[in-house]
């Protein structure tokens, strides 16, 4: 190539190794990236919309051995992040949530029945019951993710909820003399409408979940969709296969061993004991009727003035990552050289702390052909870190920190360094279970007035605490500028964009041709030498030809200045804008920070003209939770109507909806205890209680009207009615709020989004199922009273006319 002839001078052939330099070399290095403190490239892999996270990296993967295969011995791929990870340790967690919660729920009907069969027949009705949600997830071609997982679990306490009311009024009946066909029959048919009415008002609780939109929607339809298939599936069976079953597994006299005699004895003597002091609980209730509503409702009040007012509120849960991502900015200007050391230095300092497994940065300014750099912010002055340190199971296995400790640890190191202009450390490297941030928008024209507020307003933000604040406005940028004079560019015959070609093309270069060996084909990229293109002296002397072949100076032809570009302007609703974005860090709710922030705005002297406004993590919450508290009102609506329709009366589930208010003392209770905040899972925890918490009042009410048809007194047939239903009541209370325990509590990959909605239900219902075991009996007798003396009022006005007439 350097023998090319590129012209003549003096009738000699000057070759293009006079005038330039040819070197066989690697591109001009834009942008630079290390990986534990050695040099690479980093790869980024963007899966299409609708693919499986999962099935790509796991292709991924296997298509990057065969790749090694083939490689130099010192050439070695590393993995610094991985999406599927996340994904496989909280559905792996999952899993074992729902293992542990189907053994409890097993357990709990085995000690309360006391016989293998009719174990077996309630336990049936789970793996049914999950068949048809699988059966829902492959025809609709939806993937078996934390969602659909998360409805499982919800699901598996509360699918032998009709099953066990079925099968334990089949064995009263039984134990009564009857054969287990007739019993079969007779106890199905008494307890089918308070088992369709409760599945009903289940219904109205999830099937609404499918219709809203927006985020929640989002999050949520798979969920209302999974939990209603198999809740009309487990009724289905609770009203054909479990009588069915009973009336060929069940006997009259079952044999019982001396085991069964030594364990079962003791439980039965204690439940009876239990039935018996519970029936006498209710006699002195039905007697004592106001004393018991007004008791109630003042211990309802009660726990609303104390819980309320320090309730806290977050949008999702934190979880604890395995990626933390950092994005540095020094002082604009900084040399690629200068920020190449100090984030090495950085690098070092990282590496050093014990869970940090994988320190990838890289800096500089990107290539025109980098696209995805491209698309985000970097330049020489600007670092990327990402540190991979470990699943949360490895780190608490090893005694080590959460990634929100290390976040902070990270955030105080990088806080006390001068020469950082602005930091932003992520956990989880943001989406769904990272960190949370709150917004504060300032809306102004001016520059300067919106930046000293902004900058106010953050500084007070760190003076309370918070260790991550950032200004969303940019410093101004340094660059030259070429100001061409118009009538000398037309006058040479030029126009500004030819002008800006031959500027581009001399810096950047220009790919003119392509070099071919071996059957490899390389750029051919034409440009200044570095040392002709890097003062303002340089860009003068570049030379421009016109199209008769005369070559003029830039300098000739416009004016080169060193200026400042305006910082980037933010926009929101067609006004101009600046941010200042506060990140939720350890010890702290959004709520906490919500409240800072409020506080700092009111303390700071904001002209008239400037608008604030919260927004960010805060704003997207107030959304959700409008959606959610909307879904709420209409849910006890419906469940209200369906009650109604069901027993063709409107005072019955009058009485059973006083369930309800108590519902919100237990999840308050229950978060207090708990230290933790009401969120959005929390929220829809609240939404699937409004259906569980009636369905002990509908067992209990459905009972007593039956009794009474019977002719048995109001108060005689309450008592009964409580002392019969409080064994199916205890075990569909306790077979849910065991296998809440499990979310509840869980500490596994990803156990954050989903602890809080086992905390709401499992304590919302256990309060209000003890709250409703005395209040609704004493109620509804109240009521009934009232009702039959009314009746038999008009019965006789109605007698006494009739007498008059004759």
């Amino acid at each position: 190539m350097e023998d090319i002839v590129v012209g003549s001078r003096n009738n000699a052939p000057v070759y293009l190794r006079d005038v330039a330099r040819v070197v066989d070399g690697p591109e001009e290095r834009s942008q630079e990236s290390y990986s534990n403190g050695v040099q690479g490239a980093t790869i980024t892999i963007q899966k299409q919309t609708d693919a499986n996270a999962v099935n790509v990296i796991r292709g991924i993967k296997k298509q990057l051995k065969e790749i090694e295969k083939t490689l130099p011995s010192d050439v070695k791929v590393t993995i610094i992040v991985d999406g599927s990870t996340s994904i496989i340790n909280s559905i792996g967690s999952l899993e074992n949530t729902i293992f542990i919660t189907f053994l409890l729920v097993m357990l709990v009907v085995f000690v309360f029945l006391g016989r293998w069969r009719a174990t077996f027949i309630i336990v049936l009705a789970i793996p049914i019951s999950l068949l048809a949600s699988l059966i829902y997830l492959f025809a609709t071609g939806n993937t078996l993710n934390i969602i659909s997982m998360s409805a499982l679990s919800i699901a598996i306490g509360m699918v032998v909820d009709d099953a066990i009311v079925v099968l334990e009024n089949i064995t009263t009946h039984i134990e009564k003399g009857e054969k287990p066909k007739e019993a079969a029959v007779h106890a199905t048919q008494e307890v089918s409408l308070s088992v369709i009415a409760s599945t009903l008002t289940m219904l109205a609780v999830f099937l609404p979940l499918t219709m809203i939109k927006g985020t929640a929607g989002v999050m949520f339809k798979q969920l209302g969709w999974i939990v209603s298939i198999i809740m009309i599936v487990s009724t289905c069976g609770a009203l054909t296969l479990v009588p069915m079953m009973c009336s060929k597994m069940l006997v009259m006299n079952p044999h019982e061993g001396k085991l069964h005699k030594a364990l079962f004895r003791p439980i039965n003597k204690a439940l009876d004991a239990i039935s018996n002091g519970y029936a006498r609980l209710i006699n002195w209730a039905v007697n004592h009727r106001k004393l018991v509503f007004f008791g109630m409702m003042a211990l309802f009040i009660i726990s609303m003035v104390v819980f309320l007012p320090g309730l806290k509120t977050e949008m999702m849960p934190k979880s604890d990552s395995e990626r933390i991502s950092i994005s540095i900015e020094l002082p604009v200007g900084t040399g690629q050289d200068v920020t190449g050391a100090f984030a090495k230095e950085l690098a070092d300092d990282f590496m050093a702390m014990p869970e940090v497994k994988i320190c990838n940065y890289s800096y500089g300014q990107a290539d025109s052909d980098n696209a995805f750099a491209s698309m985000r912010n970097n330049g020489t002055h600007i670092i990327s870190f990402n540190l991979r340190i470990g699943t949360k199971t490895e780190r608490r296995k090893a005694g080590m920190r959460t990634s929100t400790e290390i976040a902070e640890e990270i955030r105080s190191k990088l806080n006390a360094i001068p020469l950082i202009k602005k930091a932003n450390v992520n956990e989880g490297g943001g989406g769904m279970g990272g960190m949370s941030t709150v917004q504060v928008e300032i809306y102004g024209y001016d520059f300067g007035t919106t930046d000293r507020v902004a900058n106010e307003i953050a500084q007070k933000l760190r003076d309370r605490g918070i260790k991550q604040v950032i200004v969303g406005r940019d410093d101004y940028t340094p660059e030259y500028q070429i100001d061409f004079d118009r009538e000398k560019l037309a006058l040479n015959g030029m126009n500004s964009s030819t002008a800006a070609s031959y500027v581009k093309n001399r810096i950047s270069g220009s790919v003119t041709s392509y070099y071919r060996e071996d059957g490899d084909e390389y750029d051919i990229r034409v440009r200044y030498a570095p040392e002709f293109r890097t003062s303002i002296e340089d860009i003068e002397n570049i030379k421009i030809y016109n199209g008769y072949g005369q070559a003029v100076r830039v300098g000739d032809l416009g004016k080169v200045v060193e200026a400042l570009t305006p910082p980037n302007i933010q926009r929101k609703d067609r006004e101009r804008m600046v941010s200042v974005t506060a990140v939720v860090g350890k010890g702290m709710v959004l709520s906490d920070v919500v409240k800072m922030a409020n506080e700092v705005i009111g303390e700071t002297e904001i002209p008239s003209e400037i608008v604030t406004k919260i927004a960010g993590d805060y704003e997207t919450q107030q959304e959700m939770f409008g959606d959610l508290i909307t879904l709420l009102i209409l849910i006890i609506i419906l469940v209200y109507i369906v009650m109604a329709a069901q027993f063709e009366n409107l005072m019955k589930p009058f009485v059973i909806m006083f369930s309800v208010p108590f519902t919100f003392t237990g999840v308050l209770l229950g978060l207090w205890v708990n230290n933790a905040a009401l969120g959005v899972m929390s929220l829809v925890g609240i939404l699937i209680l409004m259906g569980i918490v009636v369905k002990n009042g509908i067992v209990l009410i459905d009972y007593t009207t039956l009794l009474e048809e019977r002719g048995v007194d109001v108060k005689e047939a309450t008592v009964q009615a409580a002392r019969s239903r409080l064994r199916p009541i205890l075990m569909t209370t306790l077979t849910t709020v065991l296998g809440m325990i499990p979310m509840a509590i869980g500490r596994g990959e990803g156990a954050e989004m989903w602890n809080g909605l086992g905390i709401t239900v499992a304590w919302g219902l256990t309060i209000s199922t003890l709250i409703t075991l005395l209040l609704i009996p004493a109620l509804y007798c109240s009521l009934e009273t009232r009702a039959v003396r009314r009746k038999q009022r008009k019965a006789e006005k109605a007698l006494t006319a009739t007498e008059n007439i004759r």
